[in-house]
């Protein structure tokens, strides 16, 4: 007697313990029941476990099954239900015809359909329908779920992040990599380095990534743009767009089903808010730069520092680079000349500004380091009393009961999903009055925020005062000739005209107005540069 080759199929959505030992449960009956009936051959047990059912693209089992029917091996399928088979009543007719035309029958078990009687087509369809409906209402379950845990403030969905461990959705430092995480701030904010030098600057000191890789531009830019190293907690990145989509799209916060969470303060942060604001300005300064066809360079410690004080463009390095001594001169300048034209676009370009040589601006640094150490008691005064004028102007605002006032409408919006899930309202419902709370929401929040602006804004300039002051004590005489330490205080050198520079110095809420003298002599050239004054400016 020919037997009937059979083969099963069975699969599990997750790879919880519990889930497994069903599928070895499956597999089991699935082994015994075929080798039960005299006229069946077991070919194989098929299975997938860990694999969401709604696309059979990524199931290996599944594939492999349909792969061996086309070559003759079975003649007959068994499976549990047609949940089991595919939740994607597409992908479940699509396998169903292409089997029943290779004369291979799909029988499902619990729901009763055998795909070779005559109504098996119709009552499939009916079934796989059901199927699917049933895992969008799962999913709509489970984002419900995901929602309300990330407003909990339960972190979610991502794996190991750099600098922190994930401990019951909770995040905690690591001390060893926070460290790494605070230079790769320092080295872009305070360096004035970029991504392709930080990660080179890592991998050549041994420093491996979490995955043990080397670093990449885009791991260092990743950990300057993630706000989680500020202490704030932003979830639901990226989703599906519905329950059968296979591809997950970056979440813009234009998505009412899930929309982005954003928690501030929610746990220690690696670095003041102050850093990583200064950084976010940074990025976007330097993003600026590149469309704008200007490449962010840190190749010297004055590089994209120094600016023309009569048109404003950069001052750039001119002339030979095998100069031992680098000139400076404006970019308009080097552009358009010297002569005032107006470009199309109604522009005026061109400028007479003079070049600066490198020698000057070293020169320049070193007296103001001198100056900055002689006067750093009055200086330290006047940037405390800086200090004390923005806290005599700064007016601080209870939002409290505004605040409470949004907990309050976001409660009303987690009843009201409540009340669509349990069906007591219809989707239509659930939107106006989510739209309504929403507006509401976004309103007291602006008005918190504009409450808090100028306080965070005053908070902010206080910091950087007090870190200036940190600053100019942590200087030494060693310090005079360091161009190290030049670009890590300075945070813009103007140039008003020769033989002046106006210097502003990170922090330091005014800035310092130098006049200078060029000595030359004829094939020697500079031979000496003197510093005529040093005040603080107007």
């Amino acid at each position: 007697m020919n037997k009937i080759k059979v083969a099963a199929y069975c699969r599990v959505s997750t790879d919880f313990d519990d889930q497994l030992n069903s599928l070895s449960v499956q597999i089991s009956y699935f082994t015994e029941y075929i080798n039960n009936h005299e006229d069946y051959e077991l070919i194989e047990v098929y299975y997938d476990e860990g694999i969401i059912g709604t696309s059979t693209r990524k199931r290996d089992g599944f594939n492999r099954m349909i792969s061996d029917c086309e070559n003759g091996k079975i003649n007959l399928i068994l499976t549990k239900e047609v949940s089991r088979f595919a939740r994607n009543t597409v992908d479940t007719l699509n396998y169903t015809r292409r089997l029943s035309e290779l004369n291979i029958g799909v029988i499902f078990m619990n729901d009763g359909i055998d795909t070779r009687d005559k109504d098996g087509e119709l009552r499939l369809t009916i079934m796989s329908s059901i199927a699917q409906e049933e895992s969008r209402k799962i999913s709509e379950r489970v984002k419900w779920g995901m929602r309300r845990r990330m407003e909990n403030g339960v972190v979610l969905g991502c794996g190991r992040i750099y600098g922190y461990k994930i401990i019951d959705g909770k995040l905690e430092i690591v001390p060893e990599e926070a460290e790494i995480v605070k230079d790769i701030f320092h080295q872009y904010l305070y360096e004035g380095k970029g991504s392709h030098t930080i990660a080179h600057n890592l991998s050549e000191r041994g420093i491996p990534t979490l995955k043990n890789r080397v670093w990449s531009p885009q791991h260092v830019l990743k950990i300057l743009k993630n706000e989680k190293y500020a202490g704030d907690l932003t979830q639901w990145k990226v989703f599906k767009p519905n329950v059968l989509a296979e591809k997950t799209l970056i979440n813009r916060g234009d998505n009412e089903e899930a929309p982005l969470i954003t928690i501030q303060n929610h746990h220690e942060g690696i670095v003041s808010r102050e850093v990583w604001d200064a950084v976010q300005s940074e990025l976007l300064k330097r993003s600026q730069k590149s469309r704008e066809g200007r490449k962010h360079s840190r190749s010297y410690w004055f590089s994209g520092k120094v600016v023309c004080g009569k048109c404003n463009y950069s001052y750039v390095v001119v002339g030979s680079t095998t100069n031992p001594y680098r000139q400076l001169g404006c970019r308009n300048r080097q552009i358009y000349g010297t002569g005032s034209k107006i470009a199309p676009n109604g522009e005026e370009i061109g400028c007479v500004n003079h070049v600066v040589d490198e020698r000057i601006l070293n020169k320049a640094m070193q007296e103001l380091l001198k100056n900055v150490q002689s006067l750093r008691p009055s200086l330290e005064q006047e940037m405390l009393n800086e200090i004390q004028a923005i806290q005599g102007i700064q007016k601080t605002v209870d939002v409290t009961p505004l605040k409470d006032e949004i907990e309050k409408l976001k409660q009303k919006k987690r009843k009201a999903i409540d009340f669509m899930l349990e069906e007591l309202i219809t989707k239509d419902d659930l939107k106006q009055q989510t739209d309504f709370y929403d507006s509401e929401i976004i309103r007291i929040t602006e008005k918190i925020s504009n409450n808090q602006n100028i306080e965070v804004k005053h908070q902010q300039q206080i910091d950087g005062i007090h870190e200036a002051i940190k600053r100019i004590r942590g200087v030494s005489d060693c310090d005079m000739d360091n161009t190290a330490v030049y670009g890590e205080m300075v945070s813009k050198i103007i140039v008003p005209e020769y033989q002046h520079l106006d210097i502003y110095l990170n922090g330091i809420p005014f800035g310092f107005h130098l006049t200078y003298t060029v000595k030359k002599a004829p094939r020697i050239g500079i031979y000496d540069i003197v510093i005529d004054s040093c005040v603080i400016a107007s």
